[in-house]
């Protein structure tokens, strides 16, 4: 074998060696921070072991799917998260105004400098019949990027639409979601259903 591929061959062997660790440090990461929170359990340091499953939960958070929990239409504009009263029936006449409520879960977010987070949420938004062939839709229904000094765990999505400027007829419809963390590049889709009358 010649000095060039034996380099190549080593080069190639070398990268394996390293991603195989990192892989394995990745993996282990989280139970590290789980284990030291048991430890500090036993020894009755509950603030500090609340620290360690914290770092635990938000590696966990990035591996998991993202989702769009608690997708509901609501009774008026939610002003908070957990915040909200679902309509007992979705039966909107014209002069209504649909509110709609959801709380994105296992999004990322980047620490941009020491203390400040980032999150953004990109969501296409489209209209569809009890077919569900799409009658009309928004790709930039929504662009929401936060920058914090907490790792917020707590986000919801809300918006106000008023019937009347869905210029639909009597029927049954539905609205479906797609919603994208822009740093992770993870989506999700889910679909509420409503009923337009006279």
């Amino acid at each position: 074998m010649n000095l060039s591929k034996k380099i190549i061959l080593l080069g190639l062997v070398l990268i394996f060696v390293i991603t195989s660790f990192a892989i394995f440090s990745f993996a282990s990461e989280e139970k590290d921070y789980i284990n030291q929170a048991l430890k500090l359990i036993d020894e009755e340091k509950y603030n500090e072991a609340v620290g360690e499953l914290e770092e635990a939960l938000a590696i966990v958070k990035t591996k998991a799917d993202l989702e769009l929990i608690n997708l509901f239409l609501c009774e008026e504009d939610p002003p908070m998260f957990g915040i909200y009263n679902p309509r007992e029936n979705v039966i909107f006449s014209q002069d209504d105004t649909i509110f709609i409520y959801g709380e994105p879960k296992n999004y990322t977010y980047k620490e941009i400098q020491k203390g400040l987070y980032e999150i953004h949420f990109k969501a296409e938004i489209y209209l569809l019949d009890s077919s569900d062939n799409v009658l009309t839709g928004d790709i930039n229904f929504l662009d929401f990027p936060l920058t914090s000094r907490a790792k917020n765990s707590e986000i919801f999505i809300s918006s106000e639409l008023p019937v009347q400027s869905l210029s639909l007829p009597s029927g049954d419809y539905k609205f479906r979601f797609i919603l994208k963390d822009a740093l992770s590049q993870k989506t999700t889709e889910a679909t509420v259903d409503f009923t337009i009358v006279e």
